[in-house]
């Protein structure tokens, strides 16, 4: 017998990084890192997104890094230290492929985790810690816009612990909706909207707080949100309108699945309940009796 609460901790245990993908993780920071250090005045090298959140959704999250650079270094376009960023790792990693996926220079290696993402940043405004530092990092046509990663990493930690783990858990199920249906939202987005959600509630259940998120952006049309570390500018769901359009569409849909699946529970109908949860996140998703 499954009940409710548990289908979801078993969706999201099996979808959790293994040890495995942690040391992969290690490995490849430490080459990555040492060949930008030696032909850069390299600043910092962090973690930053899913993996450093803890919302990463296997076998789908990349893993991302900053390589924050000494701020006399940076070019005038985003476009120069992205393809320097290219070309050297391109040249010094021979079993890999690399890319500029901006904002990133992008690294995949034959291994378990799909991509390795590097985001060049440059000091913009210093703060007296990491966390309230604003970084500037590639921006289209070669321009810049600000950041502050290690800001947002303390957000959501501080939002999760506030909560009990109810907020990482949450933004889990998000992204793993959005990969289930390959919705072209983004994940920061989501998270962020996760993170704002344990902020503006004295309580939080997974479920509930997913449902209410859903319903509050197709309501709204996926609008831009405030960022709550109140360091950068407004948030995007989407890179560009057509991208918009098309979440939307999926969002509607998801609406609609995750009311169902509310009011079959309410009414003790499991079958539709769980066809209902499956709409949202997959036929993987546990069958729920109770």
């Amino acid at each position: 017998m499954t009940a409710f609460w548990e289908g979801f901790d078993r969706y999201l245990a099996a979808r959790a990084p293994t040890e495995a993908h942690k040391a992969e993780v290690r490995r490849y920071r430490e080459r990555i890192r040492g060949i930008i250090a030696a032909n850069h005045n390299l600043m910092g090298f962090f973690q930053s997104g899913s993996f450093q959140h803890g919302t990463a959704v296997m076998p789908y999250s990349d893993v991302d890094y900053i390589a924050r650079i000494h701020f006399e270094d940076k070019p005038g376009s985003s476009n120069t230290i992205l393809n320097n960023l290219r070309d050297l790792l391109k040249r010094e990693l021979w079993d890999a492929t690399v890319t500029v996926r901006r904002p990133t220079v992008t690294v995949e290696f034959p291994s378990l985790l799909p991509f390795y993402e590097i985001t060049p940043g440059y000091l913009h405004r210093g703060g007296t810690t990491d966390e309230d530092r604003v970084l500037l990092i590639p921006a289209p046509g070669g321009g810049w816009r600000e950041a502050a990663p290690q800001a947002h990493n303390k957000f959501v930690g501080d939002m999760d612990r506030k909560h009990g783990g109810d907020v990482r858990k949450t933004a889990r199920l998000l992204k793993a909706w959005k990969y289930e249906h390959s919705v072209p939202i983004s994940s920061f987005y989501l998270e962020m909207r996760a993170a704002e959600y344990g902020k503006n509630n004295d309580s939080m259940y997974p479920f509930s707080a997913c449902r209410s998120i859903f319903t509050t952006l197709a309501d709204q049309g996926l609008p831009s949100m405030n960022d709550p570390a109140r360091l950068v500018a407004r948030i995007n769901a989407c890179s560009s309108e057509s991208a918009r359009a098309s979440s939307m569409s999926h969002l509607r849909r998801c609406k609609q699945s995750i009311n169902a699946a509310s009011a079959a529970w309410l009414a003790d109908e499991r079958w539709d309940m769980n066809q209902a949860l499956q709409d949202v996140w997959g036929s993987d998703f546990p069958y729920c009796d109770t």
